[in-house]
């Protein structure tokens, strides 16, 4: 066998892979989260107390606001999954599918009881619904690490069974 063929690596290259992806936007969006939030502080006391000398208005004041929070969910959630840990999730997955976020990249989901995961089709593929899987992913943008099938619980087994 050999070693690119060994599941325990295949699966550690996997995670190192999604704290890449995780850095790479907190990278991404850090810095114009940064440079937004001190435009809104800066603009935003110029108007509220300075009375608009330096050319602070109120409508900037909003656009500055909501590009901080767009920037600053993206920023923040990347780096709190970054530094945190992954979580551990066991369930039914409810639904299963794909789309295309762009022109180019494809994006899988599933749906875990009640919790949408974003993953891809390496280790998404195999999963269909009424799966049960065991999922590791980061809670804050929900980016499955790792997933795999297990049994169903034993009190679930004959739920779906026809009564007579």
């Amino acid at each position: 066998m050999n070693w690119q063929d060994d599941p325990v690596l295949a699966r550690e290259r996997y995670h190192a892979g999604v704290r890449g992806r995780l850095l790479r936007s907190t990278l991404t969006w850090g810095p114009p989260f940064i440079l937004c939030l001190g435009a809104l502080l800066f603009f935003g006391f110029d108007r509220a107390v300075q009375g608009g000398d330096h050319g602070g208005t109120w409508f900037l004041v909003i656009v500055l606001a909501i590009l901080t929070t767009l920037f600053g969910f993206q920023a923040i959630g990347s780096f709190r999954d970054y530094v945190g840990e992954p979580v551990v999730a066991r369930g039914r997955v409810t639904r299963r599918w794909a789309r295309s976020d762009s022109f180019v990249l494809k994006t899988h989901y599933i749906r875990l009881e009640k919790q949408i995961l974003r993953g891809d089709q390496l280790i998404l593929d195999g999963i269909k619904e009424d799966d049960y899987v065991e999922a590791t992913y980061y809670p804050k943008s929900a980016v499955l690490v790792w997933v795999e099938k297990t049994d169903a619980p034993k009190g679930d087994a004959g739920e779906d069974a026809p009564a007579g």
